[in-house]
This record gives C-alpha cells, sequence and structure tokens, in this order.
C-alpha cells in the first residue's frame, strides 16, 4: 500500500555500506528492544525499557529508532510506552539494510500493510500528533520533508491511505492541516495520488528486511549488475584468506547476527506480498481521490484547467465507476452559476466520458465493467465507509454501498449535457458518446412504442420543437463547412486531426441524435407553450427545415465542378443525408402512423446495436448503417428523383473521382434510371476488389488445349470465399505475357470453351488438331490430379448429406467409368431458339426410366410419371453441380474485369440471378408468344363453366432403359428404385444416364410438383398451374443448376453489390456489343512513335481496315487487344474512374522494322505497332497474316 513517492528524492547508497562501531551495553539493549518490536513481544520489551538511563532517541548499532519501529510493526502499546519516555517524533531511522532509511514516525505510522495494521497505526499516528503539540512541536511536524518534497499529507495521499487522510481532515482544524498545500515540487495532493498510483513497488517504507538480501545496488538481475557482483565475488575472493578482525569486533558481529532472527508468525502475516495487486490498489486510490475531493467537489477530478484535475483515465474511470455519472452530473449542475469552475467541471465530465467509452470497447478486460457501473449507479455513495475487519482480499470482492435513494439525472444536468453537446468545440466523439449515454439513461424505447400526444417525455425538451431544430442548425452549419472546405475550428481535442472528416464524422453523429430522440417523442412535439401538439408530419417538417436550406447550397457548390475532385465523399454525404430526410417527410406525409411505427423499429435495433457493440467503426463507410437501413426501408421520392436528375453530371462527377462513393452514400441513386452510368457500376466492383487482400489465380497452358476446361474448373472451383472477391491473377504458361491483355485473353478462352453451344465440338477439334507432346500430357494430368484433390467438396454439392446407398447404385448404373474430364458434359448451354441462335439456356439434358416402369405403366394404362421414377445419376448430377457453380464464378469475375463474353441470356435469367421475388409467369415465358397465348388462354377459360381434363402435369419425352442390357438383375433395379433414390425436380436435376444401345424415346406426363401429379386444374389453382407451368417451360429440369450457378454468380459480386445493376445491365455486360464500331474506334486512337492521322501508312492502315467483314475486324481486335469483342463502355473512355482500366487504344509506326515484317500488337496496352509499309496491298498482305497466325500466344509477329 505504500510506494515511494514519485517526486521524491531517494538516496543512493554505496555498495559498501558504513562500518559499524564496536558494541556497548546500551546498543546491545536498544537492538533487543528493537526485536522485541519486530516480534511483539510485550514482556521483553517492558523490562527492557525499565533499564535505567535508557535513551529511547538513541538509534540502534543498524541505525533503528525505536517509536520508528513501533510506528511501522503498529505496536500501539510499546508506541504509547515510548512517547512516556519522552521519545523524538522527529527523528528519522537511518537503517539502510531494513529499507528504512530517512523513515520518520509519522511516515512509518502511515504505511499500514492491512486493515487492521493500518487502523492500529492511525491510533499511533494521532497519539504521535497530539504528543507534538503538547510538545510545540506539530508545526515543524507537519511541515517536515523526510524526503524533501513531501509533507506528512502528502505522504498520506501518495500512499493511497485515505483513512489517515479521513483522519487529518476529521482533525484539520485542531491540527492545522492544510489540504490545499503544495509540496516542494507545486504539486498538488490529487497530483501526487496521480503520480505514485499504480506504480511498480518498491520495498522502501513497505516492509522489513528480508532475510539474505540486502536492498542495494549491484543485488539486481541487469547486465550491469551481474558484472558488479562478478567483481565483487572475485574481489571476496582474493582477500579471503587476509581478512584479520579483533576480537571484539567478532563478538559484536556474533550478538548481531544472534539478534536478527527470523520475523515471528505475526509479522509473516502481516507482509504478506512487496507490492499490492492493481484491483486492490484501485480501491485505495478510489477512496484516496474521494477524500481529496470533498473540499473542493466531486468535478475538481476532471478539470482540465491547469493541475487542478486527475490527467490519467483510468483513476477518473474508478471514480465514474465508484460514484457515477448521473450523481456527479446532478452535484455539478446543483453549483451555482456564478461560480466559475462549473463549466470547466461539466466539460472535464463530457470529456472523460467520452474519451473512456472507446477504451471500455476496446479494452473490454479492464474497462468494460467499469463502464457499466458508471452508467448504472444513480446514487453517490459514500466512499469512506468500509466494513469493519475488512481486509484487502475482502475488499476485492466487494465495495461497501451506503443506503441511499436511487436518484435520476436533474433537468439541469440534461440542458448542461445538451449545451455541451452542441457547443462550437463539440465533435463526433462526444455527440456520439453522450447520445448513447442518455439514451441509457432516459430509455425513451423500453417500453416499446413511441409516447403518445397526451404524454410528456422526462425530459421536456425532448417534447419541444426548438430542440430538434436546434439539432438541425448545428447540421445546417457542419453541412456548410464540409460543402465548401470551411475548417476554422480551433479547440481540436489532442486525440483529433481537423480535416474534413471531422465534419463527416459530426453530420453522421448529429443526424443519429437527432433521429433517436423525434421518433420516440414525434407525437408530443409542441411549439413553444402552445399545448397542442403539432402532429408527427408537421413536427418533422418544421424541425428539418434548416437541413433542406442545405440544398441549394449542394447544388450550387456541384454545379461548379467541371472534373473529378479529390474528396468527392463531402458531397456524396451530403446528398445521402439530404436524400434520407426528404424520404422520411415524403413517408410521413403519406402515412405518418405508419411510417412513425416502421421507424421506431429501426432505431430502436439502432440503439440496441450501439449499446452493446464490441468494437469502434472508424471509417466513415462503417458508420452510416442508420442511414443505410432507412434508405433502403422508404421509396425514393419523385421530387427528390427529379431534383437529382438535373445533377447527373456533377453525380457523374463524383463517381469518376472515387467509386467508393456509390456504395457508400449514392447506392439509393441506382435505381433512378439513367442516373448512373453502367461503367461507374463496374469500376466501383473493380476496386472493391482491388482493396480486398486475396486474388483468384489461374494458370492455363494452351499447349494442350483439350485441357482448357479442366485447368480452368479446378483451380477457379478450389478458390476461397476471400479470393473470390478479390483481384485476377492469369498466368498463360511458358508465355510472357502480363497484364489486362492476359485477362482479356483468358476470357476469350472461357467464351469458346463454355458458353459456345458447340463447345463440345470445339474441343474435340482442338484435341485431334493438335495432340500435345507426351511430357505435356504427363505434366497436365499431374497437375490436374492436384487441382482435384484440393477442390473442396463443399463447392460441389448443395450442401445436403446423402446416405451412403444414395451413391451406391445410381451413379453406376449403365454408364461408363469416367475420365475425370468435364468436358465430356459439353455443350453447357444451347440456344432457345435453334433459328435465331442468339438467346441461351441451360442445355437441356435427357430424362431416362426403366423399361420395367414404363412396362408396368402400360399394363396399368397409365402414361403419368413422378419424379421417383427416373433413373438418377449422382456422380454426373454433382460434376454437373461443379461445373455449373464454376460458371457462375466466371460470369462475375467477367462482369467485375468488365470482360464481355458474347453471351446473351434472356432477361428473366438475369432477374433470377438477382433473386427478384417479383418474377411473373410472363416473365419465364418471354421467350415464346405461342406459349404465353396459350397460359393466358388457361387463366381466361371458367373450368367451373367448362371443366378441361388438365391436371398439374406436362408432356416429357424420356428415354427408355432396358434393364435387360446394363447387365443388372432387374430385381436389383427394382429394388433401388423402391428404395427412393429419386430427386425431386425443385431439388436435384433428373441427370440423364447414357443407354448402351441406340435409345427408344416415348412421351410421357410428369408432374410439375411433387404429389400433384393428379390435382385438376381448377378456377382456384389455375393461376398456381400457370406459374408452374411457365416455370416449369424455363427452367426445364435443370433448376438445381440454374441455383448452383446462382451460387457461384454471388461468391464473387456480393448480393447487396448486385442490387446497384439492373437486370438489363447485365445482361448488356456479358453479352457485349456484337457490331464494332470502326468510326468510333478510329476517333478514340491515340498515335505515337512518329505516327499521326496525316501518315500515310496510317491512312493505308484505315483504309484496309474499313475494307475487312465483321469477322476479319474481329480478328483484328483480338491481334490489338485481345479479344475480338469490342470495349463494353465502347472505345471512348471519357466516362470512366480515375482509377478505372481505360479503353485506350494507340497506333505506333516503327521504321525500324523492316517492310517484310508483319504488324506486332501489345495486348495489354491495345497498341499496334506498323512497319512504314509504302503500299497498300503490302500492308494489307503483312496485316492479314498477323490475323492469321498471330491472334493466339505472345511473342507473335
Amino acid at each position: 500500500m505504500a510506494p515511494p513517492l514519485a517526486s521524491s528524492r531517494r538516496r543512493r547508497y554505496r555498495n559498501k555500506p558504513k562500518p559499524r562501531g564496536p558494541s556497548t551495553p546500551e546498543s546491545a539493549t536498544l537492538q533487543q528492544l528493537v526485536s522485541s518490536i519486530r516480534h511483539n513481544d510485550h514482556t521483553t520489551f517492558d523490562a527492557l525499557l525499565q533499564t535505567p538511563n535508557l535513551d529511547v532517541n538513541r538509534r540502534s548499532i543498524q541505525g533503528d529508532v525505536l517509536l520508528v519501529e513501533a510506528c511501522r510493526f503498529a505496536r500501539l502499546e510499546m508506541a504509547t510506552a515510548l512517547l512516556q519516555h519522552q521519545a523524538n517524533v522527529n527523528l528519522a531511522s537511518t537503517n539502510r539494510s531494513a529499507n528504512s532509511g530517512g523513515l520518520s514516525p509519522l511516515i512509518a505510522a502511515s504505511n499500514g500493510r492491512t486493515e487492521d495494521q493500518n487502523d492500529r497505526a492511525l491510533e499511533i499516528l494521532e497519539k504521535i500528533l497530539r504528543y507534538a503539540k503538547q510538545q510545540g512541536q506539530l508545526e515543524e511536524l507537519l511541515d517536515t520533508k523526510p524526503d524533501k518534497v513531501n509533507a506528512l499529507v502528502h505522504v498520506a495521499a501518495g500512499l493511497g491511505n485515505w483513512k489517515a487522510l479521513q483522519m487529518l481532515r476529521r482533525h484539520a482544524e485542531e491540527f492545522g492541516v492544510n489540504f490545499q498545500a503544495r509540496n516542494a515540487m507545486n504539486h498538488s495532493l490529487l497530483l501526487v495520488v496521480e503520480m505514485n498510483s499504480f506504480q511498480a513497488r518498491s520495498p522502501q517504507f513497505c516492509e522489513p528486511p528480508r532475510v539474505g538480501t540486502v536492498p542495494v545496488r549491484g543485488q539486481g538481475s541487469g547486465k550491469r549488475d551481474r558484472k558488479n557482483r562478478k567483481k565483487r565475488e572475485q574481489k571476496e575472493k582474493k582477500e579471503e584468506g587476509q581478512e584479520s578482525v579483533k576480537e571484539e569486533g567478532q563478538e559484536s558481529v556474533k550478538e548481531e547476527e544472534e539478534l536478527e532472527e527470523l520475523p515471528s508468525e505475526a509479522d509473516k502475516q502481516t507482509f504478506t506480498r512487496s507490492r499490492l495487486g492493481r484491483s486492490v490498489e484501485a480501491i485505495h486510490v478510489t477512496r484516496t481521490v474521494m477524500e481529496l475531493t470533498k473540499s473542493t467537489g466531486i468535478g475538481a477530478i476532471f478539470s482540465r484547467k491547469g493541475d487542478e484535475g486527475v490527467r490519467g483515465l483510468f483513476i477518473k474511470m474508478l471514480v465514474l465507476a465508484e460514484v457515477g455519472i448521473v450523481p456527479i452530473l446532478n452535484e455539478i449542475a446543483q453549483m451555482p452559476d456564478s461560480q466559475k469552475e462549473k463549466a470547466v467541471y461539466m466539460d472535464g465530465v463530457m470529456y472523460t466520458v467520452a474519451a473512456v467509452y472507446p477504451l471500455s470497447v476496446r479494452n473490454a478486460k479492464e474497462y468494460q465493467a467499469l463502464w457499466r457501473q458508471a452508467l448504472d449507479k444513480q446514487s453517490n455513495t459514500d466512499a469512506s465507509q468500509s466494513l469493519p475487519g475488512q481486509g484487502d482480499e475482502e475488499e476485492k470482492k466487494s465495495v461497501p454501498v451506503a443506503h441511499h435513494q436511487t436518484s435520476e439525472l436533474s433537468h439541469e444536468a440534461f440542458k448542461m449535457i445538451l449545451n455541451g453537446m452542441m457547443s462550437y468545440s463539440s465533435l463526433s466523439k462526444r455527440v456520439k458518446v453522450w447520445t448513447l449515454v442518455l439514451m441509457h439513461l432516459l430509455a425513451p424505447y423500453s417500453d416499446g412504442f413511441p409516447l403518445s400526444a397526451d404524454q410528456f417525455p422526462t425530459m421536456e425538451e425532448c417534447g419541444q420543437l426548438q430542440f430538434f431544430e436546434r439539432i438541425t442548425k448545428m447540421l445546417y452549419r457542419s453541412g456548410t463547412k464540409l460543402a465548401f472546405c470551411i475548417f476554422d475550428r480551433t479547440d481540436i481535442e489532442d486525440d483529433e486531426s481537423y480535416d474534413e472528416e471531422i465534419e463527416f464524422h459530426l453530420l453522421i453523429a448529429l443526424f443519429e441524435l437527432f433521429l433517436q430522440f423525434f421518433v420516440p417523442c414525434a407525437r408530443t412535439i409542441r411549439d413553444g407553450a402552445n399545448t397542442e401538439a403539432l402532429g408527427i408530419a408537421e413536427s418533422f417538417q418544421r424541425s428539418i427545415q434548416p437541413v433542406k436550406q442545405l440544398w441549394n447550397l449542394v447544388s450550387a457548390a456541384l454545379s461548379s465542378l467541371d472534373d473529378a475532385i479529390a474528396t468527392p465523399q463531402r458531397f456524396s454525404l451530403l446528398l445521402h443525408l439530404l436524400q434520407v430526410f426528404e424520404q422520411l417527410e415524403a413517408a410521413f406525409v403519406a402515412d405518418e402512423e405508419a411510417t412513425l411505427t416502421k421507424l421506431f423499429v429501426i432505431t430502436k435495433r439502432f440503439v440496441q446495436q450501439e449499446a452493446k457493440k464490441k468494437r469502434i467503426r472508424m471509417f466513415v463507410a462503417e458508420q452510416t448503417n442508420l442511414l443505410h437501413r432507412i434508405a433502403a426501408s422508404f421509396p425514393m421520392p419523385v421530387t427528390f428523383t427529379d431534383k437529382v436528375q438535373s445533377l447527373k453530371d456533377s453525380v457523374d462527377v463524383l463517381i469518376r473521382s472515387d467509386p467508393k462513393v456509390l456504395g457508400m452514400d449514392l447506392y439509393a441513386f441506382a435505381a433512378i434510371p439513367d442516373l448512373i452510368r453502367i461503367e461507374h457500376k463496374v469500376d466501383y466492383l473493380a476496386m472493391l476488389a482491388e482493396e480486398r487482400n486475396g486474388s483468384v489465380a489461374v494458370s492455363i497452358s494452351r499447349a494442350s488445349g483439350a485441357d482448357y476446361v479442366d485447368f480452368i474448373l479446378q483451380q477457379i472451383l478450389s478458390a476461397s470465399a476471400n479470393n473470390l472477391k478479390g483481384e485476377m491473377n492469369i498466368t498463360l504458361v511458358n508465355e510472357p505475357g502480363v497484364g489486362v491483355g492476359v485477362t482479356r485473353e483468358f476470357f476469350q478462352i472461357v467464351q469458346n470453351c463454355f458458353f459456345h453451344p458447340d463447345s463440345s465440338n470445339r474441343l474435340q477439334a482442338r484435341a485431334s488438331s493438335a495432340p500435345p507432346a507426351t511430357h505435356v500430357r504427363e505434366i497436365g494430368s499431374q497437375w490436374l490430379e492436384l487441382a482435384r484433390s484440393q477442390s473442396p467438396v463443399r463447392n460441389g454439392n448443395s450442401g445436403k448429406k446423402r446416405h451412403d446407398k444414395d451413391r451406391s447404385g445410381r451413379g453406376k448404373r449403365h454408364r461408363q467409368t469416367r475420365d475425370g474430364s468435364f468436358a465430356e458434359f459439353f455443350p453447357l448451354f444451347d440456344f432457345v431458339d435453334k433459328q435465331k441462335r442468339s438467346v441461351l439456356a441451360i442445355a437441356s439434358r435427357p430424362a431416362y426410366v426403366s423399361k420395367h416402369v414404363i412396362d408396368t405403366k402400360r399394363s396399368q394404362k397409365n402414361l403419368s410419371l413422378t419424379q421417383k421414377d427416373l433413373l438418377v445419376d449422382i456422380s454426373e448430377m454433382d460434376a454437373l453441380k461443379k461445373v455449373y457453380l464454376c460458371i457462375g464464378r466466371l460470369i462475375g469475375l467477367a462482369i467485375r474485369n468488365h470482360q464481355p463474353l458474347a453471351a446473351d441470356f434472356p432477361l428473366v435469367f438475369w432477374k433470377f440471378m438477382m433473386r427478384e421475388n417479383t418474377l411473373s409467369w410472363e416473365d419465364y415465358c418471354e421467350s415464346s408468344d405461342v406459349f404465353k397465348s396459350s397460359l393466358q388462354f388457361v387463366l381466361d377459360h371458367d373450368f367451373e363453366a367448362e371443366p378441361l381434363d388438365m391436371r398439374f402435369e406436362y408432356t416429357l419425352g424420356v428415354v427408355v432403359v432396358d434393364d435387360e442390357v446394363g447387365g443388372c438383375p432387374e430385381g436389383t433395379k427394382q429394388k433401388e428404385q423402391s428404395e427412393g433414390l429419386a430427386v425431386e425436380a425443385t431439388d436435384d436435376t433428373a441427370a440423364p444416364i447414357a443407354p448402351s444401345k441406340p435409345p427408344t424415346t416415348v412421351s410421357m406426363e410428369m408432374e410439375l410438383k411433387t404429389d400433384m401429379g393428379d390435382v385438376e386444374v381448377t378456377n382456384v389453382n389455375k393461376a398456381q398451374y400457370v406459374l408452374l407451368r411457365a416455370q416449369q417451360y424455363f427452367f426445364g429440369n435443370e433448376l438445381n443448376y440454374y441455383k448452383r450457378l446462382r451460387d457461384g454468380f454471388q461468391d464473387t459480386i456480393m448480393r447487396s453489390d448486385l442490387k446497384l445493376f439492373h437486370p438489363l445491365e447485365l445482361r448488356r455486360l456479358v453479352r457485349g456489343e456484337r457490331t464494332i464500331d470502326f468510326e468510333g474506334l478510329k476517333k478514340s486512337v491515340l498515335y505515337s512513335r512518329g505516327a499521326s492521322p496525316l501518315r500515310g501508312v496510317i491512312q493505308r492502315f484505315w483504309e484496309v481496315a474499313e475494307s475487312f467483314d465483321q469477322d476479319t475486324r474481329a480478328k483484328l481486335l483480338t491481334f490489338w487487344s485481345g479479344s475480338p469483342l469490342p470495349p463494353i463502355f465502347g472505345f471512348d473512355s471519357k466516362y470512366r474512374s480515375m482509377n478505372a482500366d481505360t479503353a485506350c487504344w494507340y497506333i505506333d509506326v516503327d521504321s525500324r522494322m523492316q517492310p517484310t515484317h508483319c504488324p506486332m500488337a501489345n495486348t495489354c496496352e491495345r497498341r499496334l505497332i506498323l512497319p512504314d509499309y509504302s503500299t497498300s496491298s503490302a500492308l494489307k498482305e503483312k496485316l492479314l497474316i498477323a490475323l492469321e497466325h498471330g491472334c493466339v500466344g505472345y511473342d507473335r509477329m
């Protein structure tokens, strides 16, 4: 409990103690008295004290003073006896070996180690002070500074001896104790406490000498101490044989050794540890601080003016937890307004609370319990009270609490808090933390519903219109500073850096403050002394008038923007804020009660989450949670949409400056038609991928074209979820290509291998035309085996567990053993209309039925089938799921890298990929007007007036599998069927089982939904029939593969980011542009290295290029850029963001190249390099050779 004061000047002792003088009878008696005091031996002490001519003020041979030892060990009776023998109360000990050098009786009496010892020591202290007063030595005694710095009151404060301070305060007038006194370093008592709290404890002034140790330098474990100890040991060995001591000296040493006995058991219990535990010391420090503030008030602790208060947050947190935030606030609020310290103390409390809350979140182990205690304690406890006989260990478990009446936050305190939150110097941290505190103390959401109009808020200000106008005026002021970069604050806190981000956080904090108070009190708001409530809509409209004035300022500032700016979020956040306010205003006007109920649920949930959050969000994007929730919950008003449309070009500049603002603030603008350019949305996705740590790495070798599919599939399937959302890193084995050009060529390979309906023939042609070398085939095979072993199983199935029997016979029946290649399942897609050959869908696969089942159905004259009748190959179905999962991921990666795939899927496909819940039966039939008309007929028909023989079935052509040809006994097949191994169409796709002889196909009726095949269509269920039939028309039997494709798509693009797009935009991104706009290309090309539009070879190049047909132009683009398709967003890149891969095209003329050389190209930079051909025919000849033989691979000529 007793540290050395931080401001004291310690004496430094030499390693070698001073030689002791010869022992005398009196010195032996003094040493025996010291020993009896330490051992609490009253009999020996009393007997020795009667020794004739004994001088009790003389030091022992070791430098001990009897009264000091009696005070150290709290021997009350012995100290009383010594005072009766005229002991000197100002005599200090000089015994360094006992850690008591310079220790006086007063200081020793302030060092109790346990509660019992401390109480007895305090009695001694009081006796000494009274004795000194009687002797006329009190003033001198109180002013004495044993360490030349601290007097008695400073020592008691520094040691955390709050009981000593309490006793001194009780007798302050009698003894003349000054609690305002400063020490020799001009430190106040509170500062002395702070400087000596929670420091490593020194044994000085704290415990008796430890056996076998001497507290001098050279005894430590440091490098210097070890070196000194080694020298000392060598010196001792050297002098060992030469040591000569006189007989009298030897007898003296022997006598001293006899006196230096081990401490008694009582002393061992008294001195149990060399330093205090932090939890124990926290109690003493807290009570010491509380004792010192009895003369100044509790608010003085938090003062930030001069050195009046405490600087350490932990000590202030201890006081907050001990007293409670509410009692402290109420006490300060009760101070008279004329007292200038009132505002200083309140500012200090608000600063402290705002500072310690983040610590309670970040360092929950040490601060969270204290924070909760400070919030929940609503009464001032007397910290000076303690339970009798309670030691340190007991104090750890409980802190005494006086009986009291709970007090709530006073009205005056609430007003002072509001003034502090809305002051000019208030920043976001103070506003957010105190909003959280007020929500906890006032609990406006505790009832679960807003207050009614006839009720009044706990604080009457919350029911006044002027309160909310005050907040919105502050919002207006902060927004104005942000829009025009007015950064004029001069009193920023030490831990704040002042720039536009300060205003970002403040705007968000003020918005949250406004909404958290407005929502529960909306029905009760009145204007001044008016007794009638204004109404929800009117009170909201009048409250936000200051904020709405920001629109004119923001629109004026945005109109002045000509090009990209460095900090676009200055304006995007203001637009976000104005948007949400207008959304709420329109919603309140439309239906104020429904809007309030919905908004109450949102804000209540937000308040609860804020109270329980476990980390501090520092980035602005992470703090707009409430804005996002409200914006997504209420419709966009037409009035706001019209105003934003007029700022389309300015919004375009903001997003070009930093695409991230689209996801942070302007995401709701994406729903406004033709406002946000599609290129900005793609640039936003690319930026998100760039900021992620992981990446998708794919390596393929063009030496073995037949392995393209497996190389790509296995690597994409084995990529982790985090890496799939990162950038792509494509490597072409043994080719030096790097950069964007390689990415374009990769997706060109993907397009040809995966999405073309004739992909299976192309793969076979590639495999047969250029068989790889033996070593290439072996290496490729080994690599594929490694990739397959690393491919996670979860990527290949639906996540549902199957029984062993599900994998037994089904995958083997009537199926040749797979060679491990996925190419056998191709083509994966087919044209919806074989004649138009444009729109794609997942290729349908035949359904297989056992001949035994067909014969049974025919014998029963039943042409209806159920899903259980179909034969399913589980292994093939799992393999196809992997393939389509990979396809979905590739589509998402292509969109993120703005690479078209020339794959045109219908609009309903993209609505399904975006998980739209509004798909109608007309959407599923968009590709066939005939089928749509037939379903419309069903809807229009009156089945009650004219019944039709229609059931929930559709006609399906099935392939009949002859059981005898399969080589399996008929009984085994039938048994497998009876075990229910077939899978429903809505869950698992019925994969085909290839027959071993030319198949027989028959038409049967298949149920639209499980167990509904016999249900007749009526007027009641005809709408359900039409929807199911339309879904079956679009999905066929491949619904599960569509779902896996969608899962893969959302592995690469988060669902929340997909909401930025319209289905038509996704369709355009994947389909790309079919026609090459050569005029646009000519206008956007940049010339370098001697090239210009007027140069002859350039004119001849464009003359030749314009004569090409579309196929040859596609080859030219492939040679030039790596892709046969033009850029999705056109050849002009003026609308792309500053960080995007702009679509610039270059032509260089290299005069050093011979006219016999072919043109060269750098696909990464889209740079075409031409020799200086003299004629058009030479240029055309060489260019066609390059296009024919140089479109694949790098280092091409």
